[in-house]
C-alpha cells in the first residue's frame, strides 16, 4: 500500500522549550518597539517563547548569523532598502517568512518580487497584523519540524521540503536532508503522520521518500538526488520499491514530474 502523508494535528513547532526567532528591520526605533510590543502580546497569549531581535538597517540584518523564522521588513532604509535586503535574505534563508511593512503603496509589486508573505501598510492595523501572524503560524506548523536528534543530543529544526528521504535504521529513523543527516527516536509511523503533501510517499515499509528530489524511476528503485546551489548533483540515493507499491509509485512519480 502506498502512503500519502497528510498533515497531522499534532504540533511540535511551538512545543515546550521551542523558541520562535523573529527579526524586525526598520530604521524607525519607535515603530520597532511598537511592533515588538504587539508581537509579544500576540505570542504571549499563545504561550509561544520568542527571540526578537531589532535591526535598524538591512546590512545589520544580513550580517547576523541567526536564521529567522519570521522577518518584518521596512522598505525605505539606508543604503540597502527593504526589497534588496529581502532578496539577499531569501538566498541566505529561503525558508524565512517575510512580511513587508511600509508607508509607501508603490512598493507592492516589489514586495511580490521577494515572495513576501504579506504586505502591511503603515500606520499598522493591529487586526491585520494578527491575521498575518495567524496565517504565518499555520504555515510554520505545516512546514517546520522540531525534534530531538540522537546523534547530536540536541533539538534540531528541519523544514519538510528539505527532507530527501527517511529510513528505518537500527530501530530508529534516519532523516536525510539537504543540510545533513539526523537520527530520531520516533518511529517511522510518526513521520508518516507528521509529514504532509503529495510529494511524500512510502515506496517501501522502511522508507519515506520526497518525490521532489526524484530524478529517475525504475520498477524496483526510486532514484533521489541532492543538488548544490548550481543544480549539480552531489549525491544519489537509491530507494527500494516493494512489489506491491510499484504501480502506485510510478503514478506518483510522473504526477510530481508533471508539476515541475
Amino acid at each position: 500500500m502506498l502512503y500519502y502523508l497528510y498533515k497531522s494535528t499534532e504540533n511540535k513547532v511551538f512545543g515546550e522549550g521551542i523558541t520562535m526567532n523573529i527579526a524586525i528591520c526598520d530604521d524607525d526605533s519607535v515603530f520597532r518597539n511598537f511592533l515588538e510590543k504587539n508581537l509579544r502580546t500576540y505570542f504571549d497569549e499563545r504561550s509561544v517563547p520568542l527571540n526578537i531581535i531589532q535591526f535598524s538597517s538591512g546590512e545589520a540584518l544580513l550580517g547576523h548569523d541567526l536564521l529567522f523564522d519570521l522577518v518584518f521588513l521596512d522598505v525605505e532604509m539606508g543604503e540597502i532598502n527593504g526589497i534588496d535586503t529581502g532578496k539577499a535574505l531569501k538566498k541566505k534563508n529561503p525558508h524565512c517568512i517575510t512580511i513587508v511593512i511600509t508607508a509607501y503603496d508603490g512598493y507592492l509589486d516589489d514586495a511580490f518580487s521577494i515572495h513576501a508573505f504579506r504586505f502591511l501598510p503603515k500606520p499598522l492595523d493591529i487586526l491585520r497584523l494578527y491575521k498575518a501572524l495567524d496565517d504565518a503560524t499555520e504555515l510554520l506548523k505545516n512546514d517546520l519540524i522540531v525534534f530531538y536528534d540522537v546523534t547530536s543530543g540536541e533539538n534540531v529544526r528541519i523544514y519538510t521540503n528539505d527532507i530527501i528521504f527517511l529510513e528505518i535504521e537500527n530501530r530508529r529513523t534516519k532523516i536525510v536532508t539537504v543540510n545533513g543527516i539526523f537520527c530520531s527516536n520516533e518511529k517511522i509511523s510518526y513521520w508518516k503522520n507528521r509529514l504532509n503533501g503529495i510529494s511524500f510517499v512510502a515506496p517501501h515499509a522502511s522508507f519515506i521518500a520526497n518525490l521532489d528530489y526524484s530524478v529517475q524511476h525504475t520498477r524496483t528503485q526510486l532514484i533521489l538526488a541532492k543538488k548544490d546551489l548550481n543544480g549539480e548533483i552531489v549525491n544519489l540515493y537509491k530507494i527500494p520499491i516493494s512489489a506491491k507499491n510499484q504501480a502506485e509509485i510510478k503514478r506518483a512519480f510522473f504526477y510530481v514530474l508533471e508539476r515541475r
